[in-house]
Order: structure tokens, then sequence, then C-alpha cells
């Protein structure tokens, strides 16, 4: 039998991939790529939200901006490579990552006030938090004990995350939290 092709290989990788993304049946890898998907494009939202914000917080927000997509960058690579352990395949492209995040861009953003971009990431933090729900569930419910116990973590430092940003806004960590 020859070899295929990385054409060939990425085809199949398509066809697998449209199977797992079945929204009715979703596995527990597939509903991680929106994870990835969503880090990446937080990524380069919360650079933009680094290099724009002002006003009397910009230091601190700055600062916090810049940790947090190291953060990404970091969970990012430690979701993907703990799929890649479990011979799953991460998204690896800005089309995959763009077609499949539930993270919405906004050029405008880096014209808002310092209160509103720390809004967008609560909105954006919940919203990843609740895909992550939803993946450590299907990891444990598919026997995926290594990937359970990653998203287990990083939902843990969203939590955090949410917390800390919701007081900076004065609020509590569950204020305005969607039912």
């Amino acid at each position: 039998m020859s070899e295929l092709t990385a054409e060939e290989k990425l085809q199949q990788e398509l066809e697998q991939e449209q199977k797992e993304h079945d929204h009715h049946h979703p596995t527990a890898a597939a509903m991680t790529n929106h994870i990835v998907a969503n880090l990446a494009v937080l990524w380069t939202k919360l650079h933009q939200y680094h290099w724009y914000v002002k006003g009397p917080q910009f230091f601190h927000l700055h600062e916090k901006f810049a940790e947090l997509y190291t953060d990404a960058a970091n969970w990012y690579d430690k979701i993907a490579e703990t799929l890649l352990a479990m011979d799953a395949k991460p998204f690896s492209t800005t089309g995959q990552n763009m077609k499949y995040t539930f993270i919405q861009e906004d050029e405008a953003d880096k014209y808002r006030t310092a209160e509103e971009m720390v809004a967008n990431m609560i909105d954006d933090f919940r919203l990843t938090r609740d895909v992550a729900i939803r993946a450590i569930y299907l990891a444990s419910e598919q026997g995926h004990a290594a990937l359970e116990n990653v998203l287990i973590d990083y939902k843990r430092y969203l939590d955090k995350q949410i917390w800390l940003l919701q007081a900076f806004l004065g609020k509590t960590a569950l204020e305005d939290e969607e039912e």
C-alpha cells in the first residue's frame, strides 16, 4: 500500500473533523478544539486591548492584558498538546480557528473604554468556560481522563480570571451571570 500524500491526509482529517463537529453528538476533542480556536482569537483580542487601553487604569490594565495573552498562549499549547497526546488533531491554522471560534472580534474595540474592554473579556471568558464545562463532561463520558483534568484546570483558571475582572468593575464574581 502506498503512503498517503499530505493532501490525502488532510482530506481524511477534514472528513473526520466534519464527523466530530456534529453538534448533536460532539466528541470531547471537537468541543475542546472550540476552546483552542477561542484561545487563538483571545490572544489577538487581548493584544488589541493591551495596545489600545486608555485612561487612569492604563498601567494596571496594560500589564493585566499582557498577562492574559501570555496565559492564553500557554493554555493554547497545553490544551493542544493534550489533544495530540490522545491522537486528536488540534486546530493549527488561522482558517480553522476563525471557523470554529465562538469569540467575536471587532476592530472598533480599540476605541472602547477600559471598563468596556474588561466587560468584553468577562463575556469571552464566560463563553469559553461554558464550552470547557461541556468538554469536561464529554471527556469524562468518553474516558479521556488527561483531557478532563487539563480542562478542569483551565475552567478553574477562567473562574479566577472572571472573579478578578468582575472585581475590577466593582461586581461580585457571579453578578450579571446568565442562567
